[in-house]
């Protein structure tokens, strides 16, 4: 059995790979066209980081039985491509789950705490900065949950333990799955927006999900609110964010992930000083990065042995299977 990588895996999930006797090659990552044929035409797996996989990479795999992606995202993977050729992609469901919502916790006290500002301007010998009167205490506040999966339904529970009160909103309107994760059940949007304290977003990327925070649900905030986005960055319009945070149409924002990565320096959020942006570092925890490495691992193994497994992104190849 032969993977291909795009880049290295935890070494947990490269220890696997000897374990289970499977012959890995490294590649040179995104730069498609210098991969050997020989290795990509044997290749029964292909393991893609958050590099953007095209389809004549894959096309060029012409033993390949699974992509995997050692993670939940595959906006950057031709998943229809793989559908139509009966290849099953391969995700590691729930393993980044508690290192993400612990991240969005941490985005949630530095907004609330003020801590970038304090450190600054402590830095600088402004000790009065301690008494601008910005930071707030968390209970008693509403955090708005948009996305009351896996990563949501562990933050709900971190919030509820600090005395927060957590809405849920669900955009296939799970009612059921909001009220299991403690959450109170908020059916609009436009609701959830205008009562929360935070907002935390935890939906996947799909066109029904693409820019669903822009100026207009920007504008629907408290002034004094904050968005913490560890979902993926185009979910977010950031020129809009930039704008809302650096004309006090909200309190301020903090952000793990963008619309193109690795982060330009143009990136509007950078020009907002009121934005707290971390590298897309939130599932990066070596416990994370561990049991998504293991859990892609895990999943294309079988796959490549026949099983049907359950944490694909198109669980519809099996039909045509």
């Amino acid at each position: 059995m032969k993977f291909v990588m795009t880049q290295p895996l935890a070494p947990a999930g490269m220890e696997m790979m000897e374990k289970l006797g499977i012959e890995w090659t490294v590649g040179p990552g995104a730069d498609w066209d210098a991969y050997p044929d020989e290795v990509l035409e044997s290749a029964d797996a292909v393991l893609i980081r958050l590099e953007k996989c095209p389809e004549s990479f894959i096309a060029r795999c012409k033993n390949l039985k699974v992509l995997g992606r050692p993670g939940m995202g595959f906006e950057n993977v031709p998943v229809d491509y793989c559908t139509r050729r009966g290849i099953p992609v391969v995700l590691a469901p729930g393993a980044n789950a508690r290192s993400v919502a612990e991240h969005a916790l941490a985005l949630i006290f530095a907004c609330a705490k003020d801590l970038v500002e304090m450190d600054g301007e402590n830095r600088k010998g402004n000790w009065q900065v301690r008494a601008h009167g910005r930071q707030m205490e968390l209970c008693g506040k509403k955090v708005g949950i948009l996305g009351v999966g896996g990563i949501g339904s562990l933050l709900a529970g971190m919030c509820t333990a600090l005395g927060m009160e957590c809405l849920g909103y669900s955009h296939s309107h799970n009612r059921a799955r909001v009220e299991a994760a403690g959450c109170r059940y908020v059916d609009s949007l436009e609701e959830i927006l205008k009562e929360s304290d935070f907002v935390s977003l935890h939906m996947p990327l799909l066109p029904e999900t693409y820019h669903c925070i822009g100026a207009r649900e920007l504008g629907l905030m408290k002034q004094s609110a904050f968005l913490i986005n560890t979902a993926r960055g185009a979910v977010v319009d950031e020129q809009a964010l930039a704008d809302a945070v650096n004309q006090g149409v909200i309190a301020g924002a903090g952000v793990d992930v963008y619309s193109t990565e690795p982060a330009r320096r143009d990136n509007p959020v950078f020009t907002a000083p009121g934005i707290i942006c971390t590298p897309h570092s939130a599932a990066l925890t070596p416990e994370s990065w561990a049991r998504m490495s293991c859990g892609a691992v895990e999943g294309c193994y079988a796959v490549c042995r026949g099983e049907k497994w359950q944490g694909v992104a198109n669980p519809e190849v099996y039909e045509t299977l």
